[in-house]
């Protein structure tokens, strides 16, 4: 992966200043951070500026990424408060239609926590210029509170390396302290460590259709939406999935929760009471679970909705776990759901 990567601020435009001056401190966790992830086979571009005016400092970053065609764009920050009662961490997304973004947010907030950070999670933004004007799925990461005592005593202990790996793995999904060469697949029919005798069950793709006045062409995975656009409701799903099956219910304008249909490798759209789920009412909310192969290490399903009323997704929900911000399903009961996003992790 190509990763557009800054420290922000200019060092002769200064961001926040507190306990820790955050321009310094965060070009500090850059230098630790870029080498992490190029250890691991990322490619990362400097995106740094030494420019004297917000504007100008703004506009380098995002134009080295669009530049170089980065795959994604990551900026480095700390937060302030008037007070210095402000902790935690959070980060900011442009919205929430991106799975791996959102994947890779609740990975870095979830590593900052194990830390004792406060995790302040997911945030989106369409007004940010890093997250506006990037051409490809952008996150500024505010690491903590430059004015906390709390926060910047933490970051005294772990220092800008510590809190580089904490990102790095978050990026990455896996470790990256080079102790563990994990740069190589485990092969897929291979028994996984530590999880009772479990294989690995490889690379799981789904496939999703959708039907609002007609049925629009099938999706595979994440790499875009299910439906015909905005404002226009869903009103019939199928899915499909190469290994294992998933088990899908909608809650519908006409019906509210609908039976629970099990798609293995096919769904049928001439079949509108067996073959697909909906009952041509506008779908309001979804609820999906990945039933894996016995013998095979879990796989989910994670999945998300826009409704009629926005153009941005809703939070991303994982089966029909709740708790820790979600709800068992995706959507808002009393709100026509118009985009789904779908993939197995």
């Amino acid at each position: 992966m190509k990763i557009g990567l800054r420290g922000g601020h200019s060092p002769y435009c200064k961001g926040a200043m507190g306990i820790l001056d955050e321009q310094a401190e965060v070009r500090k966790i850059y230098t630790e951070l870029k080498p992490m992830l190029e250890a691991k086979g990322h490619v990362v571009i400097d995106c740094n500026s030494n420019a004297n005016n917000v504007g100008a400092e703004l506009a380098e970053g995002t134009n080295k990424a669009n530049a170089n065609a980065c795959d994604v764009y990551v900026t480095l920050h700390m937060n302030a408060s008037a007070d210095g009662s402000g902790n935690g961490v959070e980060c900011w997304m442009y919205d929430a239609s991106n799975v791996d973004m959102n994947q890779i947010a609740d990975q870095i907030c979830k590593n900052f926590k194990s830390k004792g950070y406060y995790n302040r999670g997911k945030k989106f933004n369409t007004g940010y210029h890093d997250l506006r004007e990037s051409a490809m799925p952008a996150m500024i990461v505010e690491t903590m509170f430059c004015d906390n005592a709390g926060d910047a005593g933490r970051y005294g202990n772990l220092t800008a390396r510590g809190i580089a790996q904490l990102i790095a793995e978050g990026i990455d999904k896996k470790a990256v302290s080079g102790a563990t060469d994990v740069s190589k697949p485990r092969p897929e029919d291979s028994v996984v460590p530590g999880t009772g005798g479990l294989k690995e069950l490889g690379k799981v793709d789904i496939y999703s259709a959708g039907f609002t006045d007609q049925w629009w062409p099938e999706v595979k995975n994440a790499t875009d939406w299910v439906g015909a656009g905005d404002g226009l409701p869903l009103r019939y799903l199928g899915f499909r999935v190469t290994k294992g099956s998933i088990k899908v219910r909608v809650y519908t304008e006409a019906s509210g929760w609908l039976p629970y249909i099990i798609f293995g490798q096919s769904y049928n759209t001439n079949d509108l009471d067996n073959g697909v789920v909906g009952d041509g009412s506008p779908i309001q909310a979804i609820e999906m679970e990945y039933l894996t192969p016995a013998g095979y290490k879990y796989k989910y399903v994670k999945y998300c909705v826009s409704d009629i009323n926005n153009t941005s997704f809703y939070p991303t929900q994982v089966d029909n776990q709740r708790g820790g911000g979600q709800d068992g399903y995706a959507g808002v009961i009393g709100v026509a759901a118009d985009k789904l996003i779908a993939e197995i992790v």
